[in-house]
């Protein structure tokens, strides 16, 4: 072979090369070029992730503190009444109002003797105005059931032995002022004959 047909293989060969540098070196000049009149103008493409502002966290920041979840309008403090309440009674003869020109001869054989003096009263108090609670004294063991409503306490008085000779059963009400009850308790005996009363004032143990 020849060293002119050499030169043209080597030559036809290296073209491809040439054209592809050339092609290259078109595109870079493309991308780093103006764009020509007429032609929209490229935009710069947008930040990635990583670039970006971190919007939702810096919100996060400036938000206040909620606190954990379930406290939000969570009531303060627990009510006036909630707790127990213990005092004291003595009991005396009670007063029975009778229609005018009727004669109550059987309680007026009441010598005022029977079922009277000091006892205690416990209540406790839930929530709610829920109450149960117990007395013990000259009155015989009770136990008192009722509720709080607007500021009044209302109870129950029922006998622990209501087959006692001596069993009271009545009511207890009440007055609530802050930290004191003040009320009055009224039972009666078995026979409705007996009957007894006394102020009451219960203390917040």
């Amino acid at each position: 072979m020849n060293a002119t047909g050499t030169r043209a293989r080597r030559a036809r060969g290296g073209a491809p090369a040439l054209l592809l540098s050339l092609a290259i070196a078109l595109l870079a000049a493309c991308e780093e070029s103006p764009p020509r009149p007429g032609e929209p103008e490229q935009r710069a493409p947008p930040p990635t992730a990583a670039s970006a502002p971190p919007a939702a966290s810096s919100a996060a920041a400036e938000l206040p503190d909620a606190g954990p979840p379930g406290d939000v309008g969570a009531p303060t403090g627990a009510p006036a009444w909630q707790g127990t309440w213990e005092g004291g009674y003595d009991a005396k003869k009670g007063s029975v109002v009778m229609p005018a020109k009727v004669k109550d001869a059987v309680r007026q054989k009441d010598d005022g003797k029977q079922a009277t003096g000091p006892g205690t009263v416990t209540l406790t108090i839930e929530p709610n105005g829920e109450l149960k609670g117990t007395a013990k004294g000259a009155l015989g063991d009770a136990t008192l059931v009722g509720k709080v409503e607007d500021g009044m306490v209302r109870a129950s008085v029922f006998p622990e032995d209501p087959r006692a000779p001596s069993a009271m059963t009545g009511i207890l009400v009440g007055e609530l002022k802050e930290n004191l009850i003040a009320g009055r308790i009224r039972v009666t005996g078995p026979d409705a004959m007996l009957v007894r009363e006394s102020p009451v004032e219960l203390k917040k143990k």
